[in-house]
């Protein structure tokens, strides 16, 4: 084993007997992943951006039905077609999407030809390492075409937002290089998959993460039993009751360090129906929740409470436990995924959209806020971050209806300026979500179809014009539906 003096790395030189034996085994079992993508266009829904290259990597693992190439979600994001290459040779095998978890990052691809892994031993999934152990992440990063081995220490543990979904999930970092094109690759432990890597940190030098060997057991039984993005979501917004004045004024004792409080509830969440806001959260899987919203991990180890909740699958119960009325209760609540009033990123769909006299309505996601750019949230209508990053569903409103712009034709004169209008009420009615307001407008029969935002204003067209105008706009601006081929048919 040499050191890098620069970067403090250590880096593995492949040797005969022990343990560089069981790496050299080890290493026929890695691949670089070749993606062709094209990504949809947000600005303009009805159409993509154009086919893009990326490079990452994976490990070959065994699943009941057979060998598999485990890799990450983002690696084979808004995929058209995908090879494979296994360290050591030379020809690529084209591979398909078996399963994907978004919101964990991982993916499991499936090559069909038989001569793929022949040779390769499928590397098992081990457990979660502890602080202080050292790995080797394996991976094809930039800066050329051969492998690379980068070893390290796993110096943190906790739950963090993954970057490819923003969902909190465990998170192992790890001082070994990880760059562009180790994504997907194995982080491996006395001959076992310890994790997979996955994000880099920017701000920081040799801070790597890697997706712990618990959250990859879990998307692999996820897969197994048909399900995608199986993480659940209490579906509750909660505050610290570290104060202990806070504490006394609910009833708590003040001596106490246990319990969150909970200030929103999810319409169709988990704890919808069954939670209430004002109660305070005690326990889960019959753990003591403290005031700082942390539970029991390991001997001498604490982590947030959303790690319990991601350690069921969606469809399981768990027992909680809040403080309500003056006594503790106790509930069962049915593990459901989260409901989100503003769509969190999303891949391998086209956006939903629907047209309308040159109006383009869209849902607000974070995909929409992203098209301004790296800086979104600084750069974005303050109204709309405000709401992502504010508001919750509730049972009058599941999604925010935006007007995102206006296609110019004679029919719309004196509105083509707007942009990004959230729309409150069509026709004077309350919308909830996208397929509401179009309802709505397929149903009107008085002379005018009325649009009102979130501000007060008012877009008024006439209904009999728009028909006539509605297939001159959609040739001009060559849009072939009026509508995203979700909602076709559906409205």
């Amino acid at each position: 084993m040499t050191e890098d003096n620069k970067t403090g790395t250590s880096v593995i030189l492949v040797e005969h007997g022990g343990r560089s034996g069981l790496m050299r085994s080890m290493l026929r079992s890695v691949v670089k992943v070749i993606t062709t993508s094209d990504a949809p266009d947000y600005e303009q829904p009805w159409q993509t951006e154009g086919p893009d290259a990326a490079v990452g990597s994976g490990a070959i693992v065994m699943t009941p039905r057979g060998e598999r190439v485990l890799t990450n979600a983002h690696v084979v994001q808004n995929q058209v077609f995908i090879e494979v290459r296994r360290y050591g040779k030379s020809r690529k095998f084209e591979a398909a999407v078996e399963g994907v978890g978004h919101v964990c990052d991982l993916a499991l691809l499936n090559i069909k030809d038989p001569g793929f892994a022949k040779g390769a031993p499928a590397l098992p999934i081990g457990d979660l390492p502890s602080l202080g152990d050292r790995v080797a992440a394996l991976g094809f990063p930039i800066g050329g075409d051969r492998l690379s081995i980068t070893e390290g220490i796993v110096s943190r543990i906790e739950m963090n937002p993954y970057v490819h979904s923003q969902r909190n999930l465990l998170a192992v970092q790890i001082d070994a290089a990880i760059n562009a094109g180790n994504s997907g690759g194995p982080v491996v432990k006395d001959g076992e998959i310890v994790g997979i890597a996955f994000e880099a940190m920017d701000e920081a030098e040799n801070v790597g993460y890697m997706i712990g060997a618990p959250v990859v057991k879990h998307f692999l039984r996820d897969i197994e039993h048909g399900v995608n993005d199986g993480f659940p979501d209490l579906g509750i917004v909660t505050q610290a009751l570290e104060s202990k004045a806070h504490r006394r004024s609910l009833g708590l004792s003040p001596k106490s360090h246990s319990g969150v409080l909970i200030t929103g509830v999810v319409h169709g969440g988990s704890a919808h129906g069954v939670l209430e806001e004002g109660d305070v959260l005690l326990m889960l899987d019959r753990k003591h929740v403290a005031a700082d919203g942390s539970i029991s991990f390991r001997k001498g180890e604490r982590i947030d409470l959303a790690h319990q909740v991601a350690k069921h699958h969606v469809g399981e119960t768990m027992p909680v436990q809040v403080y309500r009325d003056g006594e503790p209760q106790n509930f069962e609540l049915p593990m459901k995924p989260p409901r989100f009033l503003v769509a969190e990123d999303s891949y391998d769909v086209k956006p939903t959209y629907y047209l309308y006299g040159g109006l383009l309505f869209v849902p607000l996601s974070r995909d929409l806020l992203m098209t301004w750019g790296s800086e979104w949230w600084q750069e974005a209508p303050s109204e709309i971050v405000s709401i992502y990053e504010n508001e919750i569903r509730s049972a009058s409103r599941s999604e925010v209806v935006v007007l995102q712009k206006v296609l110019a034709d004679r029919v719309n004169q004196g509105y083509h300026d707007i942009e990004m209008l959230v729309i409150d009420r069509v026709q004077g009615r309350n919308i909830r979500d996208l397929k509401a307001l179009i309802r709505i407008v397929a149903s009107a029969t008085d002379e005018f179809v009325r649009f009102q935002g979130s501000d007060g204003r008012m877009i008024v067209l006439e209904r009999d014009h728009v028909e006539k105008r509605n297939r001159d706009i959609l040739r001009r601006y060559g849009v072939p539906f009026d509508r995203s081929a979700n909602l076709q048919d559906k409205a």
